[in-house]
């Protein structure tokens, strides 16, 4: 390559439109333009004329087009994974700035239910404290998706139990909980105080969806030691989570400050179960969040963590 053919950074325009890098998303997310421009609700050939324009910005293509479809380039590779981050960014950035308008809102806590009364406890004791600061509003999420929200700036501070995905997010440890087994009446092991975690293997247990491997060792209970399970029924909810047990279909794990929200009917708990990982509850928010409202609750947590014990307290 001679000198006239090299690279030139000097060369990619800096200045594209953000709405090119969400059409070049589309494309890439849908594999078609067609498909693309329908999710967009644009023509194909406005569609096809912005992700050339966006080519000739970078300076190369970023996609293979075929007759099955399109394919990232090593560029668009590139690309695809930075833009995705950046658009996803601005997103965020643009939301939270809106929440310090005139009418801003509350600031929004958020917890998946099975922490719903730690999360309404510190709201409840963060609003008594701070009368004349912008109030905090507890509201119930879908584990699922609660640190998405936060990244996105649609909720501004989460309780999550860990492993969970924190990228994108600080957080800080407020409380250890032991973790406690659930089994049936009719169990072999119910009714005892203690057990190992090694008396317990190959047992059936829950299945959640959309589990990552991390997640499903600590579930499954295998996060310290590995030990043999088995697969029961897939459940969606707390419910049916608890109803798999008592049916006899499966035994699980619980943090013990949930038990007074689980019907026991049916169903034995063992307290103790040695070799068994505890369930952290951490308070997280946004990495780039510099509201003074997120820093005064998330102190405020982190005080009244520090006052309660690993079954008592908040609990």
């Amino acid at each position: 390559m001679n000198g006239s053919d090299a690279w030139n950074p000097e060369r990619v325009q800096s200045d594209v439109d953000l709405k090119l890098l969400r059409y070049f998303l589309a494309v890439a997310d849908e594999g078609t333009f067609t498909r693309a421009s329908e999710r967009l609700s644009m023509t194909q050939p406005a569609l096809s004329r912005a992700i050339r324009t966006l080519e000739k910005a970078v300076g190369t293509p970023l996609f293979t087009r075929g007759p099955r479809g399109t394919t990232l380039t090593p560029a668009g590779l590139i690309l695809s994974q930075d833009a995705r981050t950046l658009v996803e960014s601005v997103g965020a950035a643009l939301t939270r700035a809106a929440r310090f308008g005139p009418d801003r809102p509350p600031l929004r806590v958020t917890a998946p239910g099975c922490d719903v009364r730690i999360l309404q406890a510190l709201v409840e004791s963060y609003n008594e404290r701070y009368p004349s600061a912008r109030p905090a509003h507890a509201a119930m999420v879908d584990r699922r998706v609660q640190a998405d929200e936060v990244r996105a700036g649609e909720a501004e501070v989460t309780l999550l139990r860990f492993p969970a995905d924190r990228r994108g997010l600080d957080a800080e440890l407020l409380r250890s909980d032991p973790r406690v087994a659930l089994v049936p009446e009719s169990h072999p092991m119910a009714g005892r105080p203690v057990v190992q975690r090694t008396e317990l293997a190959g047992e059936m247990f829950p299945v959640w969806p959309d589990l990552t491997p991390a997640e499903t060792a600590f579930w499954m209970g295998t996060d310290l030691e590995d030990h043999p399970w088995r697969p029961g029924p897939a459940v969606q909810d707390g419910a049916q989570f608890v109803g798999s047990i008592r049916l006899g279909q499966a035994i699980g794990f619980i943090a013990a400050p949930h038990l007074p929200d689980v019907p026991r009917d049916g169903i034995s708990v063992i307290p103790s179960v040695a070799g068994l990982s505890p369930s952290e509850l951490w308070i997280a928010w946004a990495a780039k969040a510099t509201s003074p409202d997120v820093a005064r609750f998330v102190r405020h947590a982190g005080a009244i963590g520090e006052r309660t014990t690993t079954s008592r307290g908040l609990a």
